[in-house]
């Protein structure tokens, strides 16, 4: 998944100062091991902070310094509980451990048809900010058709919510225009997963934890749970302290910071599908610079995904299904339709709630577009 610059130009991300210096880490209650790429939210819903592939907090430097003690915040991870709580101090060292969230999938009964599309169905958001506030919101239930021999992975959305800021959309294209695309659905890829990872080097970390690493750099890792059913992929397309810098005309841009979690319902990483695939989440922090007097402007996109039912389809029953999907990531939702309230059922599924901050704009900033 990543951000581009129309004319066939790739753009990702640039992220402002990071503020380093607490040592505040998060870890799994039951392996112990630190848990990247956990989003961190202030009590008004807006990013602050993620952590590293150790954990550790990064502050996005929007302020956090400034603000009151204690500070009231959220952190949200796919494979982790909620957990809300107050921080007294943000530069002694400090440690949290974080309980695992129940993966639930409705059981369907796979018949003896051959094995040549994955149908996975299931809840996706997409969340995007601009300078600090939230521009577009969208969530729904989606339908994923992913080949599994030729043929890229298309998706039919069923039920969907567009929630908009007005004021923030206007400043944005006033800044931006209409540079870059946006991603507005994960991005699955269709090999197997042990074909995707041929090019990173494995190294044993622990019993329950694989290093991968490009170039002698460690880029990721495979984390098996506890009772050895689950693995989780974490993946940083960015190597370790480096920015990628890039510029097209007048338009600036520094990739920093590009992370896909992956969490499978098996542990054979040879045999392992799209079909085993359970959560998704890959996410852009970035900042962006088209003039000189705006200067670099933050923003972030979010995308995830919770499966809730998954199946197989032959072939022909997926050619004779074609249409209505779409193949494209970033086709832009206008208006919302749905006709089930699919978001007051994410607990039957154990999948995260939307942040108690982001649910407050809703209605409010964010403008349901009907």
């Amino acid at each position: 998944m990543h951000m581009k610059l129309k004319f066939t130009f790739i753009l990702i991300c640039l992220l402002a100062g990071l503020l380093c210096k607490a040592q505040i880490q998060f870890v799994g209650a039951q392996n112990k091991l630190p848990i990247p790429s956990l989003n961190i939210y202030n009590e008004k819903g807006t990013l602050i902070g993620f952590t590293d592939k150790t954990g550790v907090t990064q502050f996005l430097d929007n302020g956090v310094k400034k603000q009151k003690l204690p500070l009231a915040v959220t952190v949200q991870h796919i494979s982790y509980e909620n957990k809300t709580f107050s921080l007294v101090s943000l530069d002694d060292k400090q440690l949290y451990f974080l309980e695992s969230r129940p993966q639930v999938l409705k059981e369907v009964t796979v018949t003896a048809k051959p094995k040549e599309v994955v149908v996975l169905k299931g809840y996706f958001r997409s969340l995007e900010t601009f300078d600090h506030q939230y521009k577009y919101f969208s969530d729904g239930i989606v339908e994923f058709y992913i080949p599994l021999k030729k043929g890229k992975p298309k998706y039919r959305l069923i039920d969907y919510r567009v929630f908009v800021d007005s004021i923030v959309a206007k400043d944005y294209n006033a800044k931006m225009r209409s540079f870059f695309q946006i991603p507005r659905i994960t991005e699955i890829d269709n090999r197997k997963l042990a074909d995707r990872l041929n090019d990173l080097v494995k190294e044993n970390d622990t019993s329950s934890r694989i290093r991968l690493l490009k170039k002698g750099n460690e880029v990721g890792h495979l984390t098996t749970d506890a009772d050895r059913s689950n693995v989780q992929l974490y993946l940083d397309k960015v190597l370790p302290d480096t920015v990628v810098n890039e510029k097209l005309f007048s338009l600036e841009a520094k990739t920093f910071h590009e992370v896909t979690i992956e969490n499978y319902n098996a542990t054979e990483l040879n045999s392992m599908t799209p079909f085993n695939l359970t959560a998704l989440y890959q996410n852009i922090v970035a900042s962006l610079k088209r003039k000189k007097e705006y200067g670099h402007i933050p923003c972030e996109i979010l995308n995830e995904f919770y499966v809730m039912e998954n199946g197989y389809i032959t072939e022909e029953e997926y050619k004779s299904n074609q249409k209505g999907l779409t193949k494209s990531i970033y086709t832009t939702l206008q208006k919302s339709n749905y006709k089930t309230r699919f978001w007051e059922k994410l607990e039957d599924y154990h999948i995260p709630a939307i942040n108690d901050g982001l649910v407050k704009q809703l209605g409010e900033n964010l403008q349901l577009i009907n």
